[in-house]
């Protein structure tokens, strides 16, 4: 019969002795290691160090049964390194198939994975939970508190992503990408906060307090354009642009226009 399997199915079959010796040694190192390389003397209890030849309690020898400890552990040491490798080789193969593959097949396989639709019931509630977030912070935080909740929140979406195991689906380079213009949008945003839908990120408040009782916001940098709104004294004003003896400002409930030097500080 014909083999079907890819290289990577191929791959997660660790062979059965090499799983169940491991299951046996982790088993032994739990039963008989205490606190580092500590364990109990096999006559009086007493916790001696693994290298001991002889019990400093009892005086018992035991060079030997500590001797089957250290191969034992040897062994253990031995057999996480090849469970590490045959991990990394087989990460490697499902890379190296899913490069192989369209991207709308990539896609149609991660949605008929029923593990993938699983955890799609914890994943996408956290993202809308965390962008609607976002877009409640708009106009109503400072950058700073805006950039801990994006800094926290995109780390937990890191953590969820590496849990879904995303790469073993979309290429590395799809996913450095997807991140790169991620970051990019954020820089460019923190820079231009007059972005529609896009709240001021930028790490520092910065900007003008209002001098005078009421300060008018214009559309545009004269007394005779048309005005936007009315601000009080004492009220933040973020710069955005300034043009002569004229700024142009965001204010605190998210409107923007050009306020006049002399009725700020």
């Amino acid at each position: 019969m014909p083999d079907t399997l890819t290289a990577s199915e191929r791959a997660e079959r660790v062979p059965t002795a090499l799983d169940t010796e491991a299951k046996r040694l982790l088993e032994f190192k739990k039963q008989n290691i205490r606190r580092g390389n500590l364990t109990p003397c096999p006559q009086c209890a007493t916790l001696i160090n693994i290298n001991a030849n002889k019990c400093p309690h009892c005086t018992s020898e035991i060079g030997k049964y500590n001797q089957k400890i250290r191969s034992e552990l040897g062994k253990l040491n031995q057999l996480s390194g090849q469970l590490y490798d045959l991990h990394k080789r087989q990460m490697e193969l499902y890379q190296h198939e899913a490069e192989q593959k369209p991207f709308w097949q990539r896609i149609k396989e991660l949605f008929a994975d029923p593990q993938v639709l699983q955890d799609l019931k914890v994943v996408l509630p956290t993202l809308v939970s965390f962008f609607a977030l976002i877009l409640f912070l708009r106009g109503k935080a400072t950058g700073l508190i805006f950039w801990l909740v994006s800094v926290g929140g995109g780390f937990l979406v890191y953590l969820l992503l590496k849990k879904w195991n995303v790469r073993k689906y979309l290429t590395v380079d799809m996913y450095r990408t997807v991140l790169v213009i991620g970051v990019t949008i954020i820089l460019v945003a923190s820079l231009d906060s007059s972005m529609k839908f896009w709240p001021d990120i930028s790490l520092g408040k910065g900007g003008l307090e209002v001098a005078v009782s009421a300060a008018v916001i214009r559309e545009g940098p004269s007394t005779g354009s048309d005005v936007v709104t009315t601000v009080n004294q004492g009220a933040d004003l973020k710069i955005l642009e300034q043009k002569g003896s004229w700024y142009r400002v965001r204010t605190e409930s998210g409107q923007t226009g050009w306020v006049h030097a002399s009725l700020v500080k």
